[in-house]
């Protein structure tokens, strides 16, 4: 098969094409022919080798996460899929293997594709969409008629977020640079804030869940808005937040407390499943603004690095051998 790999950590310019061995499934694994590949700051963080002390890669290494694709065939423990099946999943990031034109996820880690999403809508889901769900949903405890503030509502976590709150029945409001106000409102948003023109930090307005879906404030920063009880989910970890989780273990004993809580996403079928139903009831539309063939993932890479993405960027895998399929 062809893939895109790395011999070892770098620039993107180390992400080069080559032919490598097919993988197989293990029991509870399925095979599948990938036909679009979702691109997060994830792979170019690994491949730069910023979590090498957390995630010990074998090279050559072949990047990516988020797929969609057919599976072709499946491991003796993996009845839940056949042959011939569109599923959308996530590849552990200590095998990889997305970036390839044949990769394999864990049957736990995938769901049947959404039939209204093509390959890239639904390659763009697994990691930010469960994200998003996973921080509003399990860590935020939203339900109807909460306050939700989303920090960063444009990119790929963040755009997810915005709809997923409205799905949950949150008033929601979400921050974004002036040229991606309109694209915000769309998603569904109650209000949006353009941060270039408004310091939401030293609003009156207060919020049960402010989420920082791009890791650019703090707990400290957003206290002020929070409502009494209210909680904050950052996606980066830093040494304030975890001195915070200290103080307010402390602080809950005397009365209600705000809470500071860390996003570590954990794709599972059930939420993949859950999303892949948002988006056939029309309540979840992921947006590829990028779409690149996948011989492009070193300029895919470059744009991530970039910063301000609006949505997702997909890389899209085709057999040369076979005609281009149907979304």
């Amino acid at each position: 098969m062809k893939a895109i790999a790395i011999d070892d950590y770098g620039e993107a310019g180390n992400l080069s094409m080559r032919d490598l061995p097919d993988p197989q499934p293990r029991d509870e694994e399925i095979l599948v022919r990938v036909r679009a590949a979702g691109v997060n700051p994830l792979d170019w963080k690994i491949r730069q080798g910023l979590l090498r002390f957390f995630l010990r890669l074998r090279f050559p290494y072949v990047l990516g996460s988020d797929l969609a694709g057919e599976v072709v065939s499946s491991g003796m423990l993996a009845t839940k899929f056949k042959a011939g099946d569109l599923v959308f999943g996530f590849s552990d990031p200590r095998r990889g293997g997305g970036y390839a034109e044949l990769a394999v996820v864990k049957q736990a880690t995938a769901a049947s594709k959404p039939e209204s999403l093509d390959y890239a809508e639904a390659a763009s889901l697994p990691v930010a969409g469960c994200a998003a769900l996973q921080a509003l949903r399990d860590l935020g405890d939203v339900s109807r008629g909460a306050r939700v503030l989303i920090h960063g509502g444009a990119g790929g976590v963040g755009h997810f977020a915005v709809q997923i709150a409205k799905a949950l029945g949150a008033v929601t409001t979400a921050t974004c640079g002036p040229s991606n106000v309109e694209f915000v409102r769309s998603l569904g948003t109650d209000a949006v804030i353009d941060y270039h023109q408004r310091d939401f930090f030293a609003d009156e307005e207060t919020y049960d869940v402010v989420f920082d879906a791009v890791g650019k404030s703090s707990f400290s920063a957003c206290r002020k808005i929070l409502a009494p009880g209210g909680i904050y989910i950052t996606t980066l970890p830093s040494p304030e937040f975890f001195l915070s989780s200290a103080i307010q273990k402390f602080a809950k004993i005397f009365g209600r407390a705000k809470q500071a809580r860390l996003l570590m996403v954990r794709p599972n079928s059930d939420d993949l499943a859950y999303l892949g139903q948002l988006a056939d009831e029309g309540k979840l539309k992921p947006v590829v603004s990028v779409r690149l063939p996948f011989e492009h993932a070193a300029e895919a890479h470059r744009v991530s690095q970039a910063g301000h993405v609006r949505g997702k960027i997909v890389l899209e895998i085709f057999d040369h051998a076979q005609p281009r399929p149907p979304a």
